[in-house]
């Protein structure tokens, strides 16, 4: 059984020295425990460090199993999706280029620093991720007060659409015409990777986030991904298979999932976190608000989601390995 802990479980399974419990408990009962690099990022933000290094060191065994980042897996599906639809897009030879290193460095390299001193880590990951964000937080935070004035719920959230406005700009549109429903993610998918690609070009100024152009440039001729916007628009809106693109499906609707209820900082930590289902069978939470938006997003997934599960440890009285232990059984 493959399983996925989120960050509050992590802890009381650190703060309680429970790491040798836990191994124990995973090779009795066959479990694969996989460790996802967004969760050792949102642990790198606890301020004692103490309580942050016995969190690491539970999340750090040699038996758990490292994932690739999300983006890795979201450019690996683009580039499936390229060679099927897009073939001119793709380059016969690969070039040399960063992606071994950086998968290295997420699946392997983090975690050895973090495990030997996780302060330099910690003190960098607030300078390198909190602009971006507060600006995410400010913009989650508007769309969840306008949903909730507009007392708007999807029924399937699968079904939601964004239509192109008549105020829209035709730069933006792109081939998209006015009035026409597209499925959210997919409008959502092209404007992440448009604007990400375009950033690539840009990766000698300073503050550019090129990390989408270093995963895909060696595979794909950049170039012509974006010579043609209207084609890369039709790519989007009308060509890629939903099923082909899991990770990116799920970006977007357990995003609008988690909208329905309070928006906080750690908000699109846990969107983050949600492209990770499909790595599962099981997924453990104590977080009450992220179980019920999760479960909204598998009621309407196009593709099969892990068992989703809430756990309270704390109001148990027990220790946090039986706990988990109880939930997975």
């Amino acid at each position: 059984m493959r399983v996925i802990l989120d960050n509050n479980v992590w802890s009381y399974v650190g703060i309680e020295g429970a790491k040798a419990e836990l191994e124990a408990l995973s090779k009795s009962k066959r479990l694969s425990i996989r460790t996802p690099p967004a969760t050792l990022l949102e642990v790198l933000r606890t301020s004692d460090p103490g309580k942050r290094d016995r969190i690491i060191d539970a999340m750090t065994s040699r038996h758990w199993v490292r994932l690739r980042t999300e983006v890795d897996v979201e450019c690996e599906e683009f580039m499936a999706e390229a060679r099927r639809t897009r073939p001119q897009w793709v380059r016969q030879l690969p070039q040399p280029g960063r992606p071994a290193d950086l998968r290295n460095f997420w699946t392997r390299g983090i975690w050895r620093e973090a495990a030997r001193d996780s302060a330099p880590l910690a003190a960098r990951q607030p300078r390198l991720t909190d602009t971006d964000e507060d600006r995410v937080f400010g913009v989650m935070k508007s769309n969840s007060l306008s949903m909730r004035e507009a007392k708007w719920h999807g029924e399937d959230l699968s079904k939601v659409t964004y239509t192109a406005a008549e105020v829209a700009s035709d730069a933006y549109l792109a081939g998209w015409q006015r009035g026409i429903h597209v499925a959210g993610w997919r409008v959502e998918g092209r404007d992440v990777f448009r604007q990400a690609l375009d950033r690539h070009d840009l990766k000698t100024w300073a503050g550019h986030d090129t990390t989408y152009g270093d995963w895909l440039a060696p595979y794909l001729k950049l170039d012509r991904v974006l010579r043609d916007p209207e084609d890369f628009t039709r790519f989007w809106l009308t060509d890629v298979n939903e099923e082909r693109m899991p990770r990116n499906w799920l970006r977007w609707v357990s995003g609008v999932a988690l909208l329905e209820h309070k928006v906080t900082k750690s908000t699109g930590r846990d969107n983050q976190l949600a492209c990770y289902l499909p790595d599962c069978d099981v997924f453990l939470s104590e977080d009450r608000r992220f179980v019920s938006a999760l479960l909204r997003v598998k009621e309407t997934a196009p593709m099969s989601l892990p068992e989703i599960r809430w756990v309270d440890i704390e109001a148990s009285g027990g220790k946090a390995v039986d706990v988990i232990a109880a939930a997975l059984a």
